[in-house]
C-alpha cells in the first residue's frame, strides 16, 4: 500500500514535469514561429522592393537590360537574402548563384506563396508571387537560408528534452522533502494519539497555534477525546459506585441465607431472615435504578424532548400523591400557589421526578409530626418551585456537597435511613441537562429549603387544569 508521502511525491513530480513539458512546447513553437515570421516579413519586403524597382525601370523605359540592373539591385537586399526573377514566358531574367539550389514554386499566383525547402543540407524559406509591370508579367521569388536558425531551434528542442527528466527528478526530490515537512505534524499527531489509552485519557494533542487544517484536526480529535474521557469517567464512576454500594446489601443477603441454612427448623427465624432478604433486594433494586438514572442523565441522547407545560399545574397534580406519602409519618404537606401561569419549556417528566425526589427527601429527614411546605411562583424571568421542611437541617459545611453522589452527612444521613444517597445528585443532573437549576438553604435543627427554577417561556403555557402525567 502506497503512503500519502509517496503519492504526494508522485503527483508533485508529475505536475512539475507536465508543466515543464507544456512550457517547453510553448517556447519551442513560439521561437520557431517568431523566426519564420521575421523571415517572411523580410522576404515580403524584398519582393515589394523588386516590384517597385521594376515599375521604376518601366517608367524610365529601361526594360532592356534588366539582368544587370537586377544584379545591382540585389546588392541592396539584406544580408543572406536572394531572389529570382522570370518573365512571363518562364525565361530566367536574374538569379544569383546561391539561389540555384532553390527550386521554383509552381504554379505562380498573384497572392504570396510561402514554403520551406531543404537542399544539400540547407533549409530555405521562400516566398513567390506574380507581378504585373505594365504590359509585362514577371515571376518573383525571394529566399533566405535558415539553416543556422533551424539548427538553433533544434538545439533548443534538445535542451528542453534534456531538461524534462531533470525537472522530473528535481521535482520528485523536492516533493519528497516538501511532503515530509507537511506530514511531520501528522506523524506527531499519530504518535501522540497512539499513546493515548484508558490509563492516560487526559493527554491531548498539541496545537501549533496557526489555525490551519492540522490545528483544526487536532482540536476535533481533542474534543473527541474529551467526550471519550467523560464517558469513560461516567462508566468508571458507575462501576465504582455500584460495587461500593452493592457490597453491603449483598453481604447481608449472603450472611442471612447462611444463617438460615444453619437451622432450617426454626420457622420464625426463617421468616425474619427471608423478610430481611426481600428488604435488602428491594433496596438493591432501588439503588440499581438510581445508578442507571444517574449514569444516563449525563448523556444528551437520553435528555428527552423538551415541551411546553405549566410548572404550577404539574406540581399541583402531584401534591395528593405527596400528601399520602407524608401522612405515613404524620407529616402535614401544604401547597402555596401564586395563582399565575408558570410556562416552562423543558421536560415535564423531569420536573415531576425532581419534585418527588425533593418531597421524598423532605419526608425522610423530617421527624414525625413535622410539616412540609411546597410553593410555586414566578420571579422575574424564572418559574420557581420550593420544598421546605421542618426537619433536622444541614450544617453549612455540608451544603455544598449534598448534591454529590453517595455523599452523606454523618449526623443526618445514615445507611439506615432508607436512602441511597443518589436522589439529590440525580435531581441536579436532570435539571442541568434540561435547562433548570437547584439550590439549598438550611439551618441545623431548623429544617431545609430546596429551590428549583426554570427559565420562563415566552410562549403561552397550556391552561391550568389539564390532565398532566405523573411519575
Amino acid at each position: 500500500m502506497s503512503t500519502i508521502r509517496f503519492r504526494l511525491t508522485v503527483w508533485y513530480a508529475a505536475l512539475v514535469t507536465a508543466t515543464v513539458l507544456v512550457l517547453g512546447i510553448v517556447v519551442y513553437v513560439s521561437a520557431a514561429w517568431g523566426v519564420r515570421k521575421a523571415a517572411d516579413a523580410e522576404l515580403t519586403s524584398g519582393l515589394n522592393g523588386i516590384e517597385t524597382f521594376l515599375n521604376h525601370k518601366l517608367a524610365i523605359h529601361e526594360m532592356n537590360n534588366l539582368g544587370e540592373e537586377l544584379r545591382e539591385h540585389s546588392s541592396l537586399m539584406p544580408r543572406g537574402k536572394m531572389f529570382r526573377v522570370r518573365d512571363g514566358n518562364g525565361v530566367l531574367v536574374y538569379q544569383p548563384d546561391a539561389m540555384a539550389p532553390v527550386s521554383d514554386l509552381q504554379p505562380y499566383a498573384a497572392e504570396l506563396h510561402k514554403g520551406n525547402q531543404v537542399s544539400d543540407g540547407h533549409v530555405f524559406r521562400t516566398i513567390s508571387r506574380m507581378a504585373q509591370i505594365g504590359p509585362y508579367k514577371f515571376s518573383l521569388q525571394a529566399a533566405v537560408d535558415q539553416t543556422d536558425y533551424r539548427n538553433l531551434i533544434n538545439r533548443l528542442a534538445l535542451l528542453l528534452a534534456a531538461c524534462l527528466p531533470l525537472a522530473g527528478i528535481l521535482a520528485a526530490l523536492g516533493g519528497h522533502w516538501m511532503s515530509g515537512r507537511v506530514l511531520t505534524p501528522v506523524d506527531r499527531i499519530t504518535a501522540t494519539a497512539s499513546t493515548i489509552d484508558a490509563h492516560n485519557l487526559q493527554l491531548r494533542l498539541s496545537l501549533q497555534g496557526n489555525g490551519d487544517e492540522l490545528d483544526q484536526l487536532s482540536q476535533t480529535i481533542n474534543s473527541m477525546l474529551d467526550r471519550i474521557e467523560s464517558a469513560y469517567d461516567r462508566v468508571a464512576q458507575f462501576t465504582a459506585d455500584a460495587s461500593h454500594e452493592l457490597r453491603s446489601p449483598v453481604a447481608v443477603v449472603r450472611s442471612t441465607a447462611e444463617l438460615l441454612l444453619m437451622d432450617l427448623a426454626d420457622g420464625n427465624r426463617i421468616r425474619r431472615g427471608l423478610t430481611n432478604i426481600v428488604e435488602e433486594s428491594d433496596s438493591m433494586a432501588r439503588l440499581i435504578a438510581d445508578l442507571l438514572t444517574l449514569a444516563r442523565s449525563g448523556l444528551e441522547a437520553n435528555a428527552g424532548q423538551r415541551e411546553l407545560f405549566d410548572l404550577g399545574a404539574s406540581v399541583s397534580a402531584l401534591v395528593p400523591r405527596a400528601r399520602e406519602q407524608a401522612s405515613l409519618k404524620h407529616i402535614d404537606l401544604v401547597l402555596h400557589e401564586s395563582g399565575v401561569s408558570l410556562p416552562v419549556q423543558s421536560n415535564q417528566m423531569v420536573a415531576e421526578r425532581v419534585f418527588m425526589i425533593l418531597v421524598d427527601n423532605a419526608i425522610r429527614y423530617t421527624p414525625t409530626g413535622g410539616s412540609i411546605t411546597v410553593g410555586t411562583w414566578r420571579e422575574d424571568n424564572r418559574c420557581c418551585l420550593s420544598v421546605t421542611d421542618t426537619g433536622i437541617g444541614i450544617a453549612p459545611e455540608h451544603q455544598s456537597r449534598i448534591f454529590d453522589r453517595f455523599y452523606r452527612v454523618d449526623s443526618a444521613r445514615t445507611p439506615g435511613d432508607g436512602g441511597s444517597g443518589l436522589g439529590l445528585a440525580i435531581a441536579r443532573n436532570l435539571l442541568e441537562l434540561h435547562g433548570g437549576g437547584i439550590s439549598v438553604e438550611s439551618q441545623r435543627g431548623k429544617g431545609s429549603s430546596f429551590l428549583v427554577w426554570f427559565d420562563t417561556s415566552d410562549t403561552q403555557a397550556p391552561a391550568r387544569g389539564l390532565n398532566f402525567s405523573t411519575v
